[in-house]
């Protein structure tokens, strides 16, 4: 089968990192695999057998866009396009009524804002969820439910055995791209809740990985700590890969991808970003996050005073916390593998074209 991927932004971030491992994924299942999109640090990381086309999409370049992809499935006979992220979606959905060809969308957000304008969504085959709750914003009569189906983001995991060493002093882990959203998050726990903690934790370090357009605004508010003979926040920027991190790791702040690999290592995960947060992930609210992705939505919004409070407690009884963790790491990989989650979407694009 020969499909063409399309996404936005091919650089650092959950979908980014997706779409990079089912292409590979799908490539070594024996299918002819490309993928459309800007260039980014994703790119090295494609298997030999995927063919890289690179194209910036913008709004103002949706007719080029549109013209593009056109010719690419009419020379290379593409059989599925799988777009993600908005504009991606909105193209694929156009190039299918423009030449009838399978449409398959990935919906990594939430589905109000992914799949706009709502009235493409008709043109859309089949529409992949990547939690359960991205469904409640339909109501029950919506016809597009009946494309919907749920496959969760499926995690480089094989091989892979959770263990825990003992970590010298608490190392917390904030891994993202640094945009307006975990930009924000970050300059808040640096201003408000930082410092309350140091105090409690006088050996505390907060590893910050990932780049984007707020960095620069993030390292000026750490200066206070990153200026110091004890350093206590540490900026990786832009890594390939989180295992080396993961490995000092005792606590990770994060949500969607980060989060779900933390916790199949065994580490904790407190679920944070701008808007949202929830307890330490354990078997209590496992299935609750799970459904949205690890983000915090069914609990709390984002206020540092009770995060604060979450975050003392979890590190004042850490070893009890690492413990259920790691007990709740294997459900975690049955959960996420990449293997299911590739079968899953094969089994999607078979049922189009058969």
């Amino acid at each position: 089968m020969k499909v063409l991927l399309l996404v936005k932004n091919f650089d650092l971030g959950g979908t980014e990192v997706h779409v990079r491992e089912l292409a590979n994924g799908l490539a070594e299942a024996g299918h002819r695999v490309f993928v459309m999109s800007s260039s980014g640090r994703q790119v090295e990381y494609l298997n030999a057998e995927v063919t890289f086309i690179q194209h910036r999409f913008t709004d103002f370049g949706l007719l080029g866009a549109v013209s593009k992809v056109r010719k690419i499935i009419r020379s290379e006979r593409v059989e599925i396009i799988h777009g993600h992220q908005r504009l991606p979606i909105l193209i694929s959905a156009i190039v299918k009524v423009l030449t009838g060809i399978f449409s398959v969308a990935t919906i990594h957000g939430r589905l109000s804002l992914d799949s706009r304008p709502g009235f493409m969504r008709r043109w859309i085959d089949r529409m992949i969820l990547v939690a359960p709750n991205r469904l409640s914003t339909l109501r029950e009569s919506d016809a597009i439910r009946a494309k919907c189906c749920v496959i969760y983001n499926g995690i480089s995991l094989e091989g892979r055995i959770p263990s825990r060493k003992k970590i010298q002093g608490p190392n917390l882990l904030y891994a993202s791209r640094v945009d307006r959203r975990h930009g924000q998050a970050l300059i808040i726990i640096l201003k408000k809740i930082w410092p309350s903690l140091l105090r409690q934790f006088p050996r505390a370090k907060l590893h910050i990985a990932g780049d984007g357009n707020r960095l620069a605004e993030v390292r000026e508010v750490a200066k206070p700590f990153t200026e110091t003979s004890e350093q206590s926040v540490v900026f990786h920027g832009f890594v390939p890969s989180l295992d080396p991190l993961f490995k000092e790791t005792s606590l990770t702040l994060g949500v969607g991808r980060v989060a779900i690999e933390s916790l199949a290592l065994g580490i904790p995960v407190i679920p944070v970003n701008s808007a949202y947060w929830a307890p330490v992930v354990s078997r209590d609210n496992y299935e609750a996050l799970k459904a949205d992705n690890f983000v915090g939505r069914p609990f709390y919004e984002f206020e540092p005073e009770p995060l604060l409070a979450e975050l003392l407690c979890v590190l004042g009884d850490l070893d009890k916390v690492c413990h259920e963790t790691q007990n709740l790491s294997e459900e975690v990989y049955q959960d996420f593998s990449l293997t299911r989650m590739v079968d899953l979407i094969e089994e999607v694009y078979q049922e189009l074209v058969d």
